[in-house]
């Protein structure tokens, strides 16, 4: 009876350390709030200290092996923009019009938590010969902590899953080799640069894009991939 108040006494006080504003205490915290995610997230995005800055988006993209064995690239699929035709057509939102979103505010977090050599792990993998996903597991948790190496991997995975249903949704011909995604990340204008003629701040707004690495496909469930696809077709 004591191990169990002891570790539900532990849980609330990871799930209050997970949902406070970022601060010193909670970026301390972290290491030992990782087996929060994917499950329960929360971000401040509307808030000081760190409020929406940028106009992000997130692309896919598939590598698959044409008649002549020959492995080829599709062109990319801007999936952040298929969720905000739902978000600019419809009066009241659905949550499933933020799932990127949350996605690249996840993945950011959960990167910015690796050392430098654990980040260079995920950027590699050729798009013919994808890094097996135990694979990176294992050169992850070999070059810094196997907890943040976890967290960042489950957010990989599944952003991979999801370009896997997107992609053989828009491609049910192909036989694909591996995919990747893409963040774009356009800064605002600064308040306090409003009053700038419009090719001045037009010129403050330049796109910065983050390729992740080569990924073996992730086929998510018969019931995910039947929602993206209905949702693809009725919002592309």
């Amino acid at each position: 009876m004591l191990l169990v108040v002891l570790v539900a006494g532990w849980h609330l006080v990871a799930v209050t350390a997970a949902a406070l504003p970022p601060n010193r205490y909670s970026s301390a915290a972290e290491p030992m709030t990782g087996y929060l995610r994917p499950y329960f997230t929360q971000n401040w995005r509307l808030f000081a200290p760190n409020p929406v800055a940028a106009d992000r988006a997130m692309l896919f993209q598939a590598t698959y092996r044409d008649s002549d064995g020959q492995v080829r690239q599709t062109e990319w699929v801007d999936w952040t923009a298929v969720e905000l035709d739902l978000v600019h057509h419809r009066i009241v939102g659905n949550r499933g019009g933020y799932v990127t979103s949350k996605l690249i505010e996840a993945l950011s977090g959960s990167r910015r938590g690796l050392t430098a050599e654990q980040r260079d792990i995920l950027l590699q993998g050729s798009a013919g010969e994808p890094t097996d996903w135990d694979d990176l597991a294992d050169r992850l948790g070999q070059e810094g902590s196997i907890v943040r190496a976890v967290s960042a991997l489950r957010y990989e995975r599944a952003t991979a899953r999801l370009a896997t249903d997107v992609l053989r949704h828009r491609f049910p011909d192909l036989q694909i080799v591996s995919v990747r995604y893409s963040i774009h990340q356009t800064p605002v204008v600064p308040y306090s640069k409003r009053h700038l003629p419009e090719d001045q701040r037009e010129a403050l707004r330049v796109t910065n894009e983050t390729n992740s690495g080569w990924r073996v496909p992730v086929e998510g469930s018969e019931a995910e991939r039947k929602v993206v696809a209905e949702f693809d077709a009725r919002h592309r």
